[in-house]
């Protein structure tokens, strides 16, 4: 037997609590509204900013309305009928008597001001409060009350308040000691990539955040080795819990693909580990009380579901007093189906010869080609950076590096050991051509690429194209002679192995009309093949997953899904799905069933989230090994048509709603 949350197929609810939720709260209506969604797995407020219990500690700040059931009411009421409740903490800040009786707590600003927000004062993680006192606030909720998980809200260095307001780097005498002493250097005047000394601000920002990640990991599961513990990665133990949310002031287009880029890469990064991708029920931190889309809450459940992950719901307040109940029945028909189908989902693991691979920086990239592999129906799996090194690779065929330009030379290495042993290597952009420390290197570090020379590196490609001759390879593009491009090109010389394919047009006139036209083709490529060792690897010079996930036009997706499908050999799934169906696919562990998922995404529509089109005679070809015994649709039911051919399985979906999930038995 493993651990609970090993062995539990959870559908989790959050219900942030107010203060004033403690007033009346009901233990026994909590565990029935629970019920009636089927959930098993409940986070609350528990402990930081405010006390949800009776606290003895002097900085601990406690609720003044605890006038309803306990903590430990509502704990030993969910345990009555098996559901494991995760106690929710946020030690990023105190409140404004506890700040005056300990100014040393505080985050500092350059001038040396704090951030007071509606009373409560921002605490730096390497202050005082953070390392010490609050581990014993740590202590003294886990040995008053049997809570069976932990979960650290707003952790880390927080620089923002809930207005979107930004501080920059802390100055709090506890950050400019320790980086001191680190460093021998004062703080960063500026936040420049291409400065030292902020690049040093970074390293020390990772280092201290591991080492306090470390310090609070082993200072629980010593004590309490049987609680599960959110988002410590390094421990490889526990779970990650994200969000899929919106913001007022957030950058369009929305991120449709949200729930299903959290769980890919916390499944594949982690597998160890539960990925908890909630779907956050308000539209913003000034919104709280009015839900989103209900069909945007399912979509992002189904996505979860669909690449390995587990259900998710977060609200303000409780599920009894909440003022929009818009998504409860999009939530609860998600919740009901993975009740009453959960054994399908235990022991599964995501089936995929295709890796993305994830980091901070050029998030734009990582979404276009995300977005590309997705709409082409592509099985993959997403592995973030800073994983990748220990991350298990087998089984896949090719690695996506997106515009990674901060790369380890350990991680270059590897990714050139892949590309030398057989595995095809897609790499854009800069990636490698900054190290582990975000320093400029003066050759890129993947050697696989075939890049003799960075010549220049032009920042502005306005009004370029890539002309393209030869077809080959690229059937979409075929009446087209044009490839665009905008943003950065990277000039390079290549060796003499490197097969570059394309012509550069150089920003030329676009304007009047009567000058719009090209006069000069460079032999500068859209991209290059290099064969390395037993494999090869294809270096893109530019970011078209950026452009594409920027505009969106089928010109750069065509260029992109042809690269991948016919240059570098990804097969897709067939048949009559369009872009609009997600697929993912989850295999037992003893390989005796897997799982098609079809996630119907059309009802993504600008910037809203509607009903998705309901799709008839949906037909999906895959391959299988075997003819299978069974083929069954889990959300429908019943046996579904199907033929199997010569190592391909057809199957036929009468009618696709929001999702289906194919059971194959062999």
């Amino acid at each position: 037997m493993g651990e609970w949350w090993q062995t539990k197929q959870w559908r989790l609810i959050q219900t942030n609590l107010r203060e004033i939720d403690m007033l009346d709260i009901d233990a026994q209506r909590v565990v029935t509204d629970l019920q009636d969604f089927k959930a098993n797995v409940l986070m609350l407020n528990a402990a930081g900013i405010i006390a949800s219990y009776p606290t003895e500690l002097p900085f601990h700040t406690q609720s003044p309305f605890l006038k309803g059931d306990s903590l430990h009411e509502i704990l030993d009421a969910c345990h009555a009928v098996d559901i494991r409740v995760i106690a929710r903490t946020d030690f990023s800040k105190v409140r404004r008597p506890v700040y005056e009786r300990h100014p040393n707590w505080a985050y500092r600003t350059r001038a040396g001001e704090i951030v007071d927000y509606n009373g409560d004062v921002h605490a730096c993680i390497n202050g005082p409060y953070q390392q010490h006192y609050a581990l014993l606030i740590i202590e003294e909720l886990l040995t008053t009350h049997d809570f069976d998980g932990i979960f650290f809200n707003m952790g880390g260095y927080q620089t923002h308040d809930y207005s979107g307001n930004y501080y920059g780097v802390c100055h709090c005498q506890s950050c400019q000691v320790r980086f001191g002493e680190m460093y021998d250097l004062a703080l960063p005047e500026q936040e420049e990539i291409d400065d030292p000394v902020y690049r040093a601000y970074l390293a020390f920002k990772a280092r201290t955040l591991t080492e306090h990640r470390e310090k609070v990991y082993r200072f629980i599961a010593d004590r309490w080795p049987d609680i599960c513990i959110a988002n410590h990665t390094e421990f490889r133990r526990g779970f990650i819990r994200q969000e899929s949310n919106t913001a007022i002031d957030r950058p369009l287009p929305h991120w449709q693909y949200s729930a299903s880029d959290n769980t890919k890469w916390a499944v594949g990064s982690y597998p160890e580990m539960v990925s908890s991708n909630t779907t956050v029920d308000f539209i913003d931190y000034p919104y709280r009380h009015v839900a989103v889309s209900p069909h945007q809450q399912a979509l992002r459940l189904a996505q979860s579901l669909a690449n390995g992950g587990t259900l998710d719901y977060y609200l303000i307040g409780r599920l009894d007093n909440h003022e929009d109940r818009s998504g409860f029945d999009s939530v609860k028909e998600m919740f009901h189906y993975h009740a009453a189908n959960e054994v399908a989902y235990v022991n599964t693991r995501p089936k995929a010869d295709v890796m993305l691979l994830k980091a901070g920086m050029n998030q734009g990239a990582y979404r276009g080609w995300f977005r590309c592999l997705v709409e082409a129906h592509m099985l993959f799996n997403v592995m973030r950076s800073d994983a990748a090194l220990e991350g298990a690779w087998d089984g896949y065929r090719t690695i996506i590096v997106p515009g990674v330009d901060a790369m380890s030379d350990a991680l270059a290495r590897r990714l050139d050991g892949f590309v030398s042993n057989g595995g095809t290597l897609i790499v854009t952009g800069q990636s490698s051509f900054r190290d582990a420390t975000f320093g400029p290197r003066e050759q890129p570090a993947l050697r696989s690429l075939g890049i003799e020379a960075v010549l220049a590196i032009r920042q502005d490609m306005r009004a370029s194209y890539f002309k393209l001759k030869d077809k080959t390879a690229f059937g979409r593009l075929a009446e087209t002679d044009l490839v665009y491009l905008d943003g950065f090109y990277v000039y390079a010389r290549y060796a003499d192995a490197a097969q570059p394919r394309m012509r550069l047009v150089p920003p030329h006139n676009f304007g009047p009309p009567e000058r719009c036209y090209y006069e000069l083709v460079v032999d500068y490529p859209g991209f290059v093949v290099h064969p390395f060792g037993e494999g090869r690897a294809i270096y893109v010079p530019w970011l078209p997953g950026a452009l594409f996930h920027r505009q969106g036009h089928l010109n750069t997706a065509w260029f992109c899904t042809d690269l991948l499908e016919n240059v570098a050999g990804v097969e897709p799934l067939t048949g009559s799905i369009g872009p609009q169906v997600e697929v993912g696919l989850l295999e037992k562990s003893d390989g005796s069933a897997r799982y098609l998922h079809l996630v119907n995404t059309s009802g993504h529509h600008g910037n809203s989230f509607y009903a998705p089109v309901v799709m008839r005679a949906v037909k999906v070809t895959l391959p299988q090994a075997e003819a299978p015994t069974t083929v069954v649709g889990l959300r429908s039911g019943g046996q579904l048509t199907h033929t199997w051919d010569q190592g391909y399985l057809t199957v036929e979906i009468p009618r696709l709603g929001l999702y289906e999930a194919i059971e194959i038995v062999t």
